[in-house]
C-alpha cells in the first residue's frame, strides 16, 4: 500500500472545497419554496394532498416520531408496513407551521425507509427539489443511492452540496466517486483529510483495494453503511461470496444486502430434475431452488407444485404473509390440477394476499367440488360409473379406457370455514346470511383467539355475533398501546393522516397484540380516514396468519 501523503490541510480544503471536486454535470438550481419536501410524492400514494390538514408542525412531528424507525427493527407485518408506504408517499402541503422545515422532511424520509425500504425512497428523494441544500436529506439520497447501485447520483449530490462539505462523510464521499473517476491521487488526499476527522478502517481498506485493484482483505471490516456497501460490491468477483454487511448495520442496509444476494443457479435445464433434487435440500438453497422452478415457464403445473411446498415450508405466521406476497402473483399462472390442489388450500390464501380474490374463489370452488375430470383423446372411453355403456359399432375396435380417478376429499370443514371467512373479508362481503353463517362457524371454531379480529368486524359493518360480548367482558383487561386516545381524537377532528398514522403506530405496537380492543380501534380509524381497503387487508393477513 502506498503511504498517505503529508500536505497542507488547510490548503486541501481550499483547494478542494473552493472548486469543483469532481467532473459532474452542471447541477440545475430550483428555488428552495418551489415545491416542499413534503409535497413531493409516488405512485401508490393512499391519501390527497390534503392528509395534513388540521394538523399542525409539532403534531406532525410527534405523530411520524412513533412509527417504527429506519435504525430499528421495521415492521412484523408486512402488510402493516405496506399501508404505511402508502401513507408516507403521500405528498400534499405542509401541516401548519411545516412549510421548508427541514427536519420535518428528514423524519419522513427515515418512517419511509423504515415501512418501503431502499429504492422507494431514493426514488422520493429523487423527485425532491433541493436535496444538496438540506444536509439531512442529501445524506440519505447519498446513502440510498450507494446501497441501490446508483453512485454517479450521490456523487452529484456530493459534489453540489452547499452545506457541510467538509464533514467527514462527505469527503470519504468524494474520495471514492474521484476514485472512480481514475483520480487516484486526490482519492487519496481527500481520504486523508477524512481521516484525519475521524479514521474508519473499513473505508480506508476499501478505498485502497479499489485504487490499487486488489482483492479487500479478508479482515476487513464488514460494510455498515451504503458507501462501504457500494464499496464491497465495486470490488465483488462475480462468482465469489457474497460481499457481507455487518449485523449491526441498519435493517434496511440489511435488507438490501439480503435482496443482492446471487440466485442459486441451476445445474439442469430440466425443471422436474430440479425439482427432484430439491427434495434433498433444506435453507435457503431448497428455497431458491423452488423459486427457480415457480418461474420457470416450461411447466406451470410443476411450478405450482413448487409454490405449495415453499408455502408449506414457511410454517404459516410472518414467513406465509412474506412468500405469498412475493411470489402469488404466478398463482394466475398455474393450472388447477389434483397434483396442484395438494396446496390448493394455501394457494387460495396466497391469492388473497396478493389481490387475486376472483382466483382465489376459483381454488377455493376446486377444493370443495375437485379438479376437472381429465376428457379421453380419441379412442379412449372413460371408466367407471360414468360410462354410458354404450356398445362399440359393428367393425369398430372397441374403445380404449381412462383409469378410474380416485375419490376426491376436500380440506376439512374448518379450514373451508376460514378460507370463506379470507375470501369475504377480501371482497368487502360483510353482510347477508351467507356471510352470517360463515363467521359464526369461523368465531365457534376460534373463539378468543379471534375477539379482536371480529370487534374489529362488527366496527367495520359486520354483525355482532352471538357470544362476542360476554367474551369481551371475561377478558382481563390489557394494557392499552399509547396514542389510542390522540388517534381517536384526530379521527373526531378529521385529521386523516394523522389519524392513519396514529393507527399504524398502535397496530405495530406490540401492546396492541393483547389489547382486542386497541386492535379493533385501529382497524376502525384506518377505515375512518378513509383506508378502508387498508383496513381490511390488515383483518386479511390477522385471519390468514390464524388459519394455517
Amino acid at each position: 500500500m502506498s503511504s498517505w501523503k503529508t500536505i497542507s490541510r488547510a490548503s486541501l480544503l481550499a483547494a478542494l472545497l473552493g472548486g469543483t471536486a469532481l467532473a459532474q454535470d452542471p447541477i440545475e438550481v430550483e428555488r428552495l419554496d418551489a415545491l416542499d419536501p413534503l409535497e413531493v410524492g409516488l405512485p401508490g400514494a393512499a391519501m390527497s394532498n390534503r392528509l395534513w390538514a388540521g394538523t399542525d408542525r409539532a403534531m406532525a412531528q410527534a405523530v411520524l416520531s412513533r412509527l417504527p424507525a429506519a435504525e430499528g427493527d421495521g415492521y412484523a407485518s408486512e402488510t402493516l408496513a405496506e399501508i404505511a408506504r402508502s401513507v408516507l408517499v403521500s405528498g400534499g402541503r405542509p401541516p401548519a407551521g411545516g412549510r421548508g422545515d427541514a427536519a420535518l422532511a428528514a423524519l419522513r424520509i427515515d418512517r419511509l425507509l423504515a415501512a418501503a425500504g431502499a429504492d422507494d425512497t431514493f426514488d422520493l428523494l429523487e423527485r425532491t427539489p433541493g436535496v444538496n441544500r438540506t444536509p439531512a436529506l442529501a445524506r440519505w439520497h447519498a446513502e440510498l443511492a450507494f446501497a441501490t447501485g446508483n453512485a454517479e447520483r450521490a456523487c452529484r449530490t456530493a459534489d453540489a452540496m452547499t452545506q457541510g462539505r467538509e464533514d467527514a462523510y462527505w469527503l470519504r464521499v468524494r474520495a471514492y466517486c474521484l476514485a472512480l473517476d481514475g483520480r487516484d491521487g486526490a482519492a487519496e488526499l481527500t481520504a486523508e483529510l477524512a481521516r484525519s476527522q475521524e479514521p474508519d478502517a473499513g473505508f480506508e481498506a476499501r478505498l485502497f483495494a479499489i485504487m490499487l485493484d486488489t482483492p479487500l482483505d479478508a479482515d476487513a471490516p464488514a460494510a455498515d453503511n451504503g458507501l462501504e456497501w457500494a464499496m464491497s460490491r465495486a470490488l465483488h468477483t462475480p462468482g465469489e461470496p457474497v460481499p457481507a454487511v455487518d449485523q449491526t448495520a441498519p435493517s434496511w442496509l440489511r435488507d438490501v444486502a439480503h435482496h443482492g444476494m446471487e440466485r442459486r443457479s441451476s445445474s439442469s435445464e430440466d425443471p422436474m430434475a430440479l425439482f427432484v433434487a430439491a427434495g434433498s435440500m433444506d435453507g435457503m438453497e431448497r428455497h431458491h431452488a423452488l423459486e427457480e422452478i415457480i418461474a420457470q415457464g416450461y411447466d406451470r403445473e410443476l411450478a405450482g407444485q413448487a409454490l405449495g411446498l415453499m408455502l408449506a415450508d414457511t410454517g404459516g405466521g410472518a414467513r406465509f404473509v412474506h412468500v405469498a406476497r412475493h411470489h402469488g402473483r404466478e398463482i394466475e399462472t398455474v393450472p388447477i390440477t389434483r397434483v396442484t390442489l395438494e396446496h390448493g388450500y394455501e394457494i387460495a390464501l396466497a391469492a388473497l394476499l396478493v389481490g387475486e380474490t376472483g382466483l382465489a374463489r376459483e381454488w377455493r370452488d376446486a377444493l370443495v367440488n375437485g379438479p376437472a375430470r381429465p376428457q379421453p383423446a380419441p379412442g379412449f372411453a372413460p371408466a367407471g360409473p360414468d360410462m354410458d355403456g354404450k356398445p362399440s359399432a359393428a367393425g369398430e375396435p372397441a374403445p380404449m379406457s381412462l383409469p378410474p380417478q380416485p375419490e376426491w376429499v376436500p380440506p376439512s370443514p374448518r379450514r373451508m370455514v376460514a378460507l370463506d371467512m379470507a375470501i369475504a373479508i377480501a371482497g368487502d362481503d360483510l353482510r347477508g346470511g351467507t356471510y352470517e353463517a360463515v363467521q359464526a362457524a369461523w368465531f365457534e371454531s376460534h373463539g378468543p383467539a379471534v375477539a379482536a379480529d371480529m370487534l374489529a368486524l362488527t366496527r367495520l359493518g359486520a354483525p355482532m355475533p352471538e357470544g362476542l360480548r360476554p367474551m369481551l367482558l371475561a377478558q382481563e383487561a390489557a394494557a392499552a398501546p399509547a396514542g389510542l386516545a390522540a388517534m381517536d381524537a384526530a379521527v373526531r377532528a378529521d385529521a386523516r393522516g394523522e389519524a392513519a398514522l396514529l393507527a399504524i403506530s398502535v397496530l405495530a405496537d406490540p401492546a396492541a397484540a393483547g389489547n382486542a380492543d386497541a386492535t379493533a380501534r385501529a382497524i376502525a380509524a384506518l377505515d375512518a380516514a378513509g383506508l378502508r381497503r387498508a383496513a381490511l387487508s390488515v383483518l386479511l393477513e390477522r385471519v390468514v396468519r390464524s388459519a394455517l
